[in-house]
């Protein structure tokens, strides 16, 4: 009995600041805590979206990134099959040129072998040689030394193609395009070269065989040999 009296005096006393504690806050306090929980949920979100941008990205990248790589593999496979084809059309082109400019340069060489001996059967054997004739070695000193020049750097591209198709030297596709279309160049100058030797050869012996009278042909050379030769191409006669 007493000892329910005395559990009850207790509540009584103790009950009215444990109500007081659950019925009274501080309203500042309170507010200062809310403000601070949207605070933490703003920067939640904020950094879950960045989180979510960035994997985004990310698998973006590494797809853009893969297709980058194929692309480039793609374009380097046609790169190279392009210079195959290259490679193959300029050496082709080499051996139809070497066949071409073997066959040209030995009938033009044929062709200035005949017209030097009809030369020198017509004007030199019956002795009428002029100063004037210096002008066919001239015409011929200057082709064989053009003639020369493309000779040896055909020699060293020749040279070089050697050692690339034999592999004892080092070569790219770049490399070895240079090399054909260098000898294909040499080529191309030698049969320039000859040709233009013979012509002017032709157009000087035409005139000088036509027109051997000194007191005619000295003064008016250059007027005989371009009218002659300008009448002879117009006509169509001329094949060179």
């Amino acid at each position: 009995m007493k000892r329910a009296l005395l559990m009850t005096v207790v509540l009584l006393v103790l009950l009215p600041g444990i109500a007081k504690a659950q019925w009274t806050f501080d309203i500042v306090s309170v507010e200062a805590y809310i403000n601070d929980h949207k605070k933490q949920r703003s920067l939640l979100l904020a950094r879950s979206t960045l989180e979510y941008s960035n994997k985004l990205l990310h698998e973006y990248s590494r797809k853009e990134i893969g297709e980058y790589k194929e692309l480039n593999v793609d374009l380097d496979r046609y790169t190279r099959a392009f210079d195959v084809i290259d490679v193959m059309y300029q050496s082709l082109r080499t051996v139809l040129n070497v066949k071409s400019t073997y066959t040209a340069v030995s009938d033009r060489t044929g062709d200035y072998k005949k017209l030097l001996e009809d030369f020198n059967e017509r004007i030199v054997k019956r002795g009428r040689i002029d100063p004037g004739d210096a002008v066919i070695l001239a015409i011929n000193e200057k082709a064989i030394r053009d003639i020369a020049n493309d000779g040896e750097q055909l020699y060293k591209s020749v040279s070089d193609l050697v050692l690339y198709a034999t592999g004892a030297a080092a070569c790219s596709t770049s490399d070895l395009l240079l090399v054909l279309e260098a000898v294909n160049t040499s080529l191309d100058d030698i049969e320039r070269h000859l040709n233009r030797a013979y012509i002017e050869t032709w157009r000087y012996i035409q005139v000088r065989i036509g027109y051997w009278k000194a007191k005619i042909y000295r003064p008016k050379v250059k007027e005989i040999i371009d009218g002659a030769f300008g009448r002879w191409r117009k006509a169509g006669r001329l094949d060179y």
